[in-house]
């Protein structure tokens, strides 16, 4: 809830408790009117204790109005209001708040802005998801497909044999490896 106040902002049905309770307002001191945050008042009732002067009838009555409209009120903006770092709306405020609860994947820098091609870097990209047209996906939609590898004939085509276990990825592998000076493919 950030820097919503309490007893001026309209919070409450839109409305401020001033124009609700006009009375019950005049018995709050001026200091705690402009201090006073939402989070701060409905933290176990704080509201309550800023109620300082003399009670008369109508103090009471529009006490116990707000009462009933405070119980009644929940919380749920607070989850909204967490996304306002400084207390006010912004565009970038409302997109993160729109993607709460999405999985952030790291590694998208390396994949697209690498130099290489776009078509490569969307590759790459199809395989860190597990979204390459593969065996098991394209039997999963009920699309035609090759029972086993296209390029060795051994095992069903998925990427993690076409890219490592395939005995002609392995020699891809070696030969970049080699060509880098190094002599051993690590073991998956």
């Amino acid at each position: 809830m950030g820097k919503l106040l309490f007893w001026v902002d309209k919070w409450l049905e839109g409305n401020t408790i001033q124009e609700l309770a006009p009375n019950l307002f005049k018995a709050i001191p001026k200091r705690i009117i402009k201090h006073r945050t939402m989070s701060q008042a409905l933290l176990n009732r704080g509201w309550i204790v800023d109620i300082k002067g003399a009670l008369t009838v109508q103090v009471l009555s529009e006490y116990l109005l707000l009462w009933d409209l405070v119980h009644n009120w929940h919380l749920q903006q607070e989850a909204a209001d967490q996304h306002l770092k400084n207390g006010s709306y912004s565009t970038k405020s409302a997109y993160n708040a729109f993607f709460v609860g999405t999985i952030h994947f790291a590694p998208w820098k390396r994949v697209w802005r690498s130099w290489a091609t776009p078509k490569c870097n969307l590759f790459m990209w199809l395989v860190l998801k597990n979204r390459v047209w593969t065996v098991d996906r394209l039997a999963k939609r009920g699309l035609p497909h090759l029972a086993a590898c296209p390029l060795c004939d051994q095992e069903a085509e998925l990427i993690q044999h076409l890219l490592v276990s395939c005995v002609f990825a392995k020699q891809v592998w070696f030969l970049i490896l080699h060509g880098l000076g190094l002599s051993v493919l690590p073991q998956p």
